[in-house]
């Protein structure tokens, strides 16, 4: 059987049914070849500063909300930064902490797309560059003063 074709049994028609299962992208057909890689470039960002939070998946969210926490008992703002799929927690994070402060902070959001490089290399098709963008968010949260 060749290896970009599959069979299987379709439960509504009681009969095989032959699924060609070809790379729908050439970025799918490259990742097949076993020397590609793609090399994502470092993602630019604002001169960090004391009170900047740069959210991300990896880190764990009660760890993000705990440095954030911490942050505004010691500044009288803080900025969260969130990238591409963290723009969701970043959002959360700053209406955790608007929900746990009770609302005695302002949240003031700022959108934007940054402009992202990979690297693609491979020993058959040579060096080449993608550009491509991504959304980010940018939240001010300031403490009220009374």
């Amino acid at each position: 059987m060749d290896s970009a074709k599959k069979i299987r049994k379709s439960p509504k028609l009681k009969q095989d049914v032959e699924i060609k299962m070809t790379p729908r992208t050439v970025r799918d057909r490259e990742n097949s070849d076993p020397d590609y890689r793609i090399e994502r470039r470092i993602t630019p960002r604002l001169p960090k500063r004391k009170n900047d939070v740069y959210v991300n998946q990896k880190t764990s969210f009660v760890g993000q909300l705990n440095k954030c926490k911490s942050l505004l008992l010691s500044e009288k703002e803080i900025h969260i930064h969130g990238l591409g799929a963290a723009v969701n927690t970043a959002v959360n994070l700053a209406l955790q902490l608007k929900s746990f402060y009770m609302n005695t902070i302002t949240l003031e959001a700022t959108t934007s797309t940054v402009d992202l490089i990979d690297d693609h290399h491979s020993l058959s098709t040579g060096h080449s560059v993608e550009n491509r963008r991504n959304s980010a968010i940018h939240i001010k949260l300031a403490q009220v003063l009374a």
